[in-house]
C-alpha cells in the first residue's frame, strides 16, 4: 500500500522566538490567561520582575496560555521583546540550552552560520545593550559557550558566581530598552543549574521589567 509522506519546506518559527499559533477559541482558561496579562501589566508597571510557572500534564493548554499572552502583547501598544528557550531531556551541553536558545535568538543566530559568524554577531548584539567596552567583552565571554562558541564549562564556586552575573547583567540590559518576557519551556527536564540561575537571578536580583513564564509538568 502506498505511504504518504511530507516533504519538510521550512521552519515554522525561529529558535528562541516562535510563537505557538491556534485557531482554536481558549476554552475554560481565561482566568489563567488573565493572570498572565495581569503579571505582565505588573512588570511595564513597575520595571520589576516576575516569574509565572504554568504546570499541568501534557496536553492541559500550557503552550495554549503562552501564545494567548503573546496575542495580548500584539494587540496592545507597549513594546515587548519577546524570547523564548525549551529545556531538553538529552544530549551534551543541555544543561543550559533554554538559555542558549534566548541568547542566540537576541543574537540573531542559525544554526547554519560558521563560528566566525556566531562571534560577531554575539559581539554586536552585546555591545548594543552593555556600552561600557570592558563590560561587554565580559558579558561576551561568558555568553559564548551558551552561543555555542566554547564547550560548556563545569560552572561551580566563583566561575558559576561571575558567569550567571554575565548573563543576568545581559538579559537587564536587555530589559532597560523595553520590556523582556522569557518562555521557558519543559521546564521539568532542567537541572539544578539553571533552575538556580532562574530562581537566583530571575528573581529579586533582577534590575528591570522582566516577565520569565516557565510551563512543566507536575513532576
Amino acid at each position: 500500500n502506498a505511504i504518504p509522506v511530507w516533504e519538510v519546506v521550512a521552519p515554522r518559527g525561529h529558535t528562541g522566538t516562535d510563537r505557538f499559533r491556534h485557531s482554536r477559541a481558549l476554552v475554560g482558561r481565561a482566568r489563567e490567561a488573565d493572570v498572565l496579562v495581569g503579571a505582565l501589566g505588573e512588570v511595564v508597571m513597575r520595571r520589576e520582575p516576575r516569574l509565572v510557572t504554568l504546570v499541568g500534564p501534557p496536553g492541559i493548554g500550557k503552550s495554549r496560555l503562552v501564545w494567548e499572552l503573546s496575542e495580548r502583547i500584539e494587540q496592545g501598544v507597549e513594546l515587548v521583546f519577546w524570547r523564548q528557550g525549551r529545556s531538553v531531556p538529552y544530549g551534551g551541553g543541555a544543561t543550559f540550552w533554554a538559555l542558549g536558545e534566548i541568547v542566540k535568538a537576541h543574537a540573531g543566530i542559525l544554526a547554519t552560520v560558521s563560528l566566525g559568524v556566531v562571534e560577531e554577531k554575539l559581539r554586536i548584539a552585546v555591545e548594543a545593550v552593555v556600552h561600557d567596552g570592558a563590560e561587554a567583552t565580559w558579558v561576551a565571554k561568558h555568553l559564548a559557550p551558551l552561543a555555542g562558541l566554547a564547550l560548556p564549562p563545569e560552572l561551580r564556586g566563583d566561575h558559576r558566581t561571575e558567569a550567571f552575573a554575565a548573563w543576568r547583567r545581559f538579559l537587564e540590559s536587555i530589559a532597560a530598552r523595553r520590556p523582556l518576557v522569557l518562555v521557558l519551556e519543559d521546564l521539568h527536564w532542567a537541572d539544578e543549574g539553571l533552575l538556580d540561575f532562574v530562581s537566583d537571578h530571575l528573581g529579586g536580583r533582577f534590575q528591570g521589567a522582566l516577565l520569565v513564564v516557565a510551563t512543566c509538568r507536575p513532576e
